[in-house]
């Protein structure tokens, strides 16, 4: 779900989805919107068909084999841009007719690993941070199109950067730069496919000191330049009769 709600219902259960949901639909049951969904509701919708074999358990055991995939019925990811970018570069390939189903089967692999590891990542979180930091890094969030430093932000919260580095470090994983240039990058992904400003736009409007330096920190996290993420993903249409596949039996 990117937004709005959708109210679906699988045999005699009903799920009301809101923003960021994410919804396991079992083949061979039936399924049906038992509500109208409000103007403005949109979101991805896919099929596949594993070539394997399929377990279905209420409960986890996460200790099992490690190539399999572990999906919950009902799940909002942690991270969901980092699922909808695999989205898009899944219909950035299905649409591509000089794309190999291969690429295709490719991208739904990824998509279904990604899901299944923030799903599990629930079950054996991280050290638990505590609510200042959560509030530092919402800060962070909000304040992203400016040009922010670590001792800025260590002052805005009357602690030495040394110390917020450790913090990040310690609930993230990465440190205070790494993870506000991670903020940017999301935000400039997202105006690199819907808006058509140009680089040197979307940097400013970001914050970035220069162009130059934008131009590096993107190719660091994505490996690819902002215009060759641009053009990459041309052809991530919204979905519609002409380009709705036609859906295979299983």
């Amino acid at each position: 779900m990117l937004s709005g709600a959708a109210f679906i219902q699988i045999g005699t259960v009903q799920y009301a989805l809101s923003e960021h949901d994410c919804l396991l639909i079992p083949p061979y049951i039936r399924h049906f919107g038992y509500r109208d969904s409000p103007n403005g509701t949109v979101y991805y919708w896919m099929h596949f068909f594993p070539n394997g074999t399929v377990t279905t358990s209420y409960t986890v055991n996460l200790a099992g084999n490690e190539n399999e995939v572990t999906l919950p019925q009902q799940f909002i990811p942690k991270n969901f841009e980092r699922v909808a970018l695999l989205i898009r570069q899944l219909l950035d390939s299905a649409n591509d007719k000089s794309s190999s189903q291969l690429a295709t089967n490719y991208f739904v692999s990824s998509i279904l690993i990604e899901v299944s590891r923030q799903f599990i990542a629930t079950i054996h979180p991280a050290p638990k941070s505590s609510s200042r930091f959560e509030l530092i890094k919402n800060w962070i969030r909000i304040h992203s199109h400016e040009n922010l430093t670590v001792a800025q932000i260590a002052a805005e919260f009357q602690m030495t950067p040394v110390y917020l580095t450790r913090l990040f470090k310690l609930y993230e994983g990465v440190t205070t730069i790494h993870f506000i240039n991670s903020i940017k990058i999301n935000q400039a992904q997202e105006l690199l496919l819907t808006t058509d400003k140009s680089v040197k736009t979307v940097s400013l409007e970001l914050g970035f000191r220069n162009e130059k330096y934008f131009l590096r920190v993107f190719k660091n996290m994505t490996s690819l330049t902002p215009t060759q993420f641009r053009n990459s993903y041309a052809k991530t249409y919204l979905n519609n009769i002409e380009v709705d596949p036609t859906i295979p039996k299983p």
